[in-house]
């Protein structure tokens, strides 16, 4: 997963699908969703979404360098799937999907991050969310 086709040119976003949500619990909620070539992006108001739905045109560069630190975080390595062994409702929920260069990643957690599974937000996750802030900082320049 580069965002690179062969002979180093930037990857063509149309080509691309990345939807990620978290949300609930202690999390600072976020939705982001590429389509089409074109970023949305919702980030809250307070603790709640305020319905406002960025709309971004987001730069090859910008994307070819999200895909380079997500294969280096280790996301298409996920799990589908990550739960924590105990119920509530007070619980951090999230929600990836991502389809670029033949390669499909879907995952999901609820209060329990890869690679490990509960016990808190893993590191790889931590910078997983911070490499979608700053992709999202970068669009909006």
């Amino acid at each position: 997963m580069t965002g690179r086709t062969e002979g180093g040119n930037a990857h063509p976003l149309r080509d691309s699908f990345f939807e990620f949500y978290i949300g609930g619990g202690a999390a600072s909620p976020l939705y982001v969703k590429i389509h089409d070539g074109t970023l949305h992006c919702e980030q809250p108001s307070g603790d709640r979404f305020s319905g406002e739905v960025q709309t971004l045109a987001p730069d090859p560069g910008a994307w070819a360098a999200f895909c380079d630190a997500l294969d280096r975080i280790g996301v298409r390595d996920w799990e589908p799937e990550y739960a924590a062994p105990h119920g509530c409702s007070d619980v951090t929920y999230w929600y990836l999907r991502l389809e670029t260069d033949g390669c499909v990643v879907a995952s999901c957690g609820a209060d329990a991050y890869p690679p490990g599974g509960s016990g808190g937000p893993t590191e790889p996750f931590r910078e997983f969310v911070a490499a979608v802030r700053r992709f999202i900082g970068a669009c909006s320049r």
